[in-house]
């Protein structure tokens, strides 16, 4: 079954665009999320997410890269509930980085803030289609 949700496609800069979609985590906290299809793995803002469950003991020495210069301590987590319009996943596993940094810019370029990046992992497991023309997400549900 397929499903479609609602994107936004806003201009950064002159002919920068980004996609958001919106989501809720935990039942209770709203907020965007970039899609990224050039990021491997998707991450969440640990400002952002109420309450975890850590996974692995390996979590605190992996790190990421491509989000800016340098690298990014990451945590593998497990959060409650994850949704995005009418696809919700309990259990769902995630990287948290602290993406204040990303926030500054987009404060200073479109007075946004970002809760994560929506990456390949999702987008490849949920066969995605973005529809730029119509701004949809189309996503199969498993």
């Amino acid at each position: 079954m397929k499903i479609e949700i609602p994107i936004e496609i806003i201009e950064l800069e002159n002919e920068s665009y980004h996609l958001l979609v919106s989501c809720k985590v935990n039942q209770s906290h709203f907020g965007d999320l970039v899609i990224d299809t050039g990021a491997s793995k998707t991450v969440l803002d640990r400002n952002f997410v109420p309450a975890y469950e850590l996974l692995g003991e390996q979590t605190s020495e992996m790190q990421s890269r491509g989000l800016g210069e340098g690298s990014l301590n990451t945590e593998m987590v497990k959060i409650d509930s994850f949704q995005l319009g009418g696809l919700q996943l309990r259990d769902f596993h995630c990287a948290l980085i602290d993406l204040s940094g990303i926030n500054e810019m987009y404060k200073e370029h479109c007075q946004r803030e970002i809760c994560g990046l929506l990456g390949s992992d999702f987008l490849v497991k949920h066969q995605a289609i973005i529809n730029y023309k119509s701004e949809i997400l189309q996503l199969e549900i498993l």
